[in-house]
């Protein structure tokens, strides 16, 4: 691997006279969802360098949702595979330590997005990079696979246990079959299971996860309302729900 340090390619850095140059401040209440689209590779190239200024500048709300923006571009960069004149870009924010301490509010880091995107680019621009921005990314990886698996433990632990605490209360007729007010009941409480196991199998980002989230906590939230009415019973079991989808929410570490 070389290292060698690389020259900003030309066109890298702001210029008053192309587009996308210009990258607007976003405002500490601004949700980082709320930032502009990623731009294609070669005007974020030009964004990328006044962006990162913006977020080494800015602090709190405001520097984690500006570094998901420069997540987002740096991701978008080798979105139309590898060049010269991106993979020089992206080792120079490297190797001048640019983007340390850059972290969105999800917890990635714009450095191991970096590493990630370069890596991405393939041969030969991918053994350009050094060593220790490759132990970097391992070792951010660990304690996200690590997080991953406590959440979803703890997660499947809350619902069991309010699905367990709505049995032990049920009355008779509804755990023997005798009532069909137990049959909703049931019903909902396997849909609400798969939608925790949709929503753990799903990556971070994926419509897998979102759509096993967003049934976990319909459910949860309709048994919770037929809970508060008379004749069914419901409560345990979608408050159980609504605690595990809330703890799938918090972010991977």
């Amino acid at each position: 691997m070389s290292s060698t340090t690389h020259t900003r390619p030309p066109g890298s850095g702001p210029r008053e006279d192309q587009p996308g140059s210009e990258v607007p401040s976003l405002a500490p209440w601004e949700a980082p969802d709320s930032a502009p689209a990623p731009l294609p590779p070669r005007e974020a190239m030009r964004a990328v360098p006044p962006l990162v200024e913006q977020a080494r500048a800015a602090s709190g709300t405001e520097r984690a949702a500006l570094a998901g923006h420069l997540n987002r571009e740096l991701e978008a960069l080798g979105s139309e595979g590898g060049s010269r004149e991106v993979a020089d870009l992206l080792l120079h924010l490297l190797e001048s330590g640019q983007l340390e301490g850059l972290e969105e509010a999800e917890g990635r880091t714009c450095r191991g997005v970096a590493v990630e995107t370069l890596v991405g680019l393939g041969y030969p621009y991918a053994l350009e990079v050094r060593p220790e921005d490759l132990e970097y990314l391992r070792n951010q990886s660990r304690p996200t696979r690590k997080g991953l698996l406590t959440k979803g433990a703890l997660a499947a632990g809350v619902l069991g246990t309010g699905f367990v605490g709505e049995w032990v209360f049920l009355p008779p007729e509804l755990t023997e079959g005798k009532s069909a007010l137990g049959l909703p009941l049931f019903f909902l409480m396997g849909l609400a299971l798969m939608g925790l196991v949709t929503a753990l199998w799903g990556d971070e980002r994926s419509d897998t996860r979102r759509a096993g989230l967003l049934g976990l906590l319909v459910l949860s939230v309709v048994q919770l309302y037929l809970g508060s009415l008379g004749g069914y019973y419901g409560t345990l079991s979608g408050v159980g729900g609504l605690l595990a989808w809330l703890l799938l929410l918090l972010p991977r570490r």
